[in-house]
């Protein structure tokens, strides 16, 4: 039997299902993320599979894009440690097959200039104030910004100022000066940033297992392959920082940067059957995952995120998603966003932003604009084997010259009985042979063997100029130049030697504060009372406070890394210049003292103030001139508080005259429309 619906009503039902089907998607999407661990329980057989195959068939894809990077990248690690050569069986068995270690000399010089200079100490992190820090006061219901004395509110009257007592007004005492009410008082900012500063210092050195030694990891296989990656996240109990290297991140080289990555994929390599049994009981992995009590040997792991369409909306969600890439199997799923990324407009979902993990260290961009950078490897790689085949050659020129050999006439007989085919020769050894000496010349007739070319040893030092060139390897900056010449033209050598090196630099700084953001953020966004408790026993400062400390919402502060740094020697040649104008300085009335403390500064000495004396106490004409700048400053503060009185006092007066000038022409205009009206009544 067929209902004859009418079609608005028909419509009204299909809107009212398609909005609670929304609802009930929604609902499905908050509850995924509000989940704490797998939600694998939540999906079906099919949907499994098909996150299983789209993870794998993405990673194989990606992995594809890359190879020709990649290896590269194998061969330069391989490389630089690789401790003996291979045989070679060319031009004869056991020719020379030595290759110089221009990759390691470089990568070496770079870390051994970039790591000091990063690692300062204990000193990673600096944090940069935003806007200006002269306080903001706070502004009562008109706008106007409101005053105090001793704590006690100000009013400002046309008699002029008086302070609001519980008793009434008073007026404020003479010479007494109002203070603003400041909502954030001036240096608020630079304080705060000073706790930030040292609370992540302290996170990096002395919370964070091994992030020193893994940034020291960091900064040699960056500049050999091109770049680095670090992990943060919190794992419930505290931060975490990880670095992954490159070979082992694994994303689409058409990608332009890491958040436009469809899927970015981790290894995980070095996990154990037992290790994955014991997350399996601990809950951290899915019950139903198998494998043969007889594999012993380490798995791989590969853990990705990825975006998936789970809750059926048509917009896809970012999802971590952990596999045993041998056995194919699904060892958890957990989404990668909290309710605060799902961004919804009205009552549909707009996007869902991912949580961010990784940060990218960059050595140098890629020419043709593609996500992995390119090293040291790749820019040396041609220069390398031209070096290592003209070095070989040379050696084994040499080797056949001085080695000799030559023809023996076959009717030459000068071997004895039970000896070989041929002689051989300790030095200083004479052999009897029973030929005439005559015969025994015109029998043997020497090889010639040419001698290198020097076409060879001119081609060798140009390809080693040109890769030291690209290297920024430096006479000046290796310690090998002469430190004979003048302050300013060592400094300006060594300038121009580090041009290459300071551009790279600025990449990593970049990273650096990349990385220090996300760890920012993680602080405030996991901070809790054990976390507060913490900050401020470590700093012992009333006013910490992480929850304010840590909030990126007002943008008052930023962490960063400080780029300002420059190398020890850079430093020491600073210092030296400095040292060579002390007298001068003394000369105009400058402060030795604060020369001599950049020098040691410089030179990293420890307990400066105890090596230099405390400065000396101000005489009479500065303690004078300080008095007069105070007062000078005093009476600029009163002058405009008297200032901002009169033209309140001036603005009431205006106000009255106003008001009895309104009140006069009120006057007037009833006297007239009382004798107007007078006139009507005698009319």
């Amino acid at each position: 039997m067929e209902l004859n619906i009418p079609q608005d009503a028909e419509d009204a039902i299909r809107a009212d299902i398609q909005a609670k089907a929304d609802m009930q998607s929604i609902s499905l999407l908050m509850q995924f993320a509000e989940a704490d661990g797998d939600i694998s329980e939540y999906l079906t057989s099919e949907q499994i599979a098909q996150v299983i195959d789209q993870v794998c068939d993405t990673y194989e894809c990606d992995k594809k894009s890359r190879s020709d990077w990649a290896t590269v990248a194998e061969e330069a690690l391989k490389e630089i440690g690789e401790t003996k050569s291979n045989a070679k069986d060319f031009p004869w068995p056991g020719a020379s097959n030595v290759k110089y270690p221009l990759l390691a000399t470089a990568v070496m010089q770079f870390n051994a200039r970039s790591y000091p200079a990063i690692v300062k100490g204990d000193e990673a992190v600096s944090c940069k104030v935003l806007g200006n820090d002269n306080g903001m006061p706070r502004l009562d219901d008109q706008g106007q910004p409101l005053f105090q004395f001793q704590g006690l509110p100000v009013a400002f009257l046309p008699q002029g100022p008086v302070v609001i007592t519980p008793q009434g007004p008073s007026p404020l005492p003479e010479g007494g000066d109002p203070e603003p009410v400041w909502a954030r008082a001036p240096g608020d900012k630079t304080k705060r940033a000073a706790r930030v500063r040292q609370y992540m210092n302290y996170m990096l050195f002395y919370q964070m297992d091994g992030w020193e030694a893994e940034t020291d990891t960091l900064l040699f296989q960056m500049p050999a392959i091109g770049c680095g990656f670090r992990k943060s996240w919190f794992d419930g109990r505290k931060h975490q920082s990880k670095f992954v290297p490159a070979l082992k991140l694994v994303v689409n080289n058409a990608a332009k940067s890491l958040d436009d990555a469809p899927q970015i994929t981790e290894e995980i390599d070095g996990i154990y059957p037992h290790q994955i049994k014991r997350d399996i009981r601990t809950g951290k992995y899915r019950a139903d995952v198998t494998f043969n009590d007889d594999e012993k040997d380490a798995r791989l792991l590969i853990e990705a995120q990825a975006y998936f369409d789970l809750d059926d909306d048509g917009i896809d969600e970012p999802y971590i998603v952990t596999i045993d890439h041998k056995s194919k199997q699904l060892l958890r799923i957990v989404p990668d966003f909290g309710p605060d990324q799902v961004q919804l407009a009205q009552t549909d979902v707009a996007y869902i932003e991912r949580r961010k993990f990784y940060t990218k260290y960059g050595f140098m961009p890629n020419p043709e604009g593609q996500f992995y950078n390119i090293g040291l490897a790749h820019l040396l790689h041609q220069y390398g084997n031209v070096i290592n085949t003209l070095i070989n050659q040379m050696i084994d020129a040499n080797t056949a010259a001085v080695a000799g050999g030559g023809f023996v006439a076959s009717g030459l007989k000068i071997q004895g009985r039970g000896q070989s085919s041929s002689l051989k020769w300790r030095p200083g050894e004479y052999k009897t042979v029973p030929v005439a000496g005559d015969a025994l010349r015109s029998g043997i007739v020497e090889r010639t063997f040419p001698q290198a070319s020097p076409v060879m040893f001119n081609l060798l030092d140009l390809i080693l100029g040109a890769a030291r060139d690209i290297a920024s390897i430096k006479d000046i900056l290796t310690g090998e130049g002469s430190n004979n010449g003048q302050v300013g033209t060592t400094l300006a050598l060594i300038e121009q030697g580090l041009q290459v090196f300071t551009a790279i630099y600025k990449r990593v700084y970049l990273g650096l504060k990349g990385e220090f953001k996300i760890l920012f953020g993680n602080i405030g966004k996991y901070a809790d009372e054990a976390a507060q408790a913490a900050y401020m026993e470590l700093l012992d400062d009333p006013a910490a406070d992480i929850m304010q400390d840590f909030n990126a919402a007002d943008m008052d502060i930023c962490p960063v890394s400080d780029p300002s740094s420059v190398t020890r020697m850079q430093r020491m040649t600073r210092a030296q210049f400095l040292l060579s104008t002390v007298e001068t300085l003394q000369a105009v009335g400058g402060d030795a003292r604060e020369v001599l403390r950049r020098v040691y500064e410089a030179a990293d000495v420890d307990d400066i103030d105890k090596i230099l004396p405390p400065p000396p106490p101000p005489g009479p004409e500065q303690a004078m001139a300080m008095a007069d700048m105070e007062a000078t400053v005093r009476g600029k503060v009163a002058k405009a508080v008297k200032d901002e009185t009169d033209a309140q006092a001036k603005m009431a007066s205006l106000e009255l005259d106003a008001s009895a000038l309104e009140l006069e022409q009120g006057k007037a205009e009833l006297e007239a429309l009382k004798v107007g009206m007078g006139r009507a009544d005698a009319a």
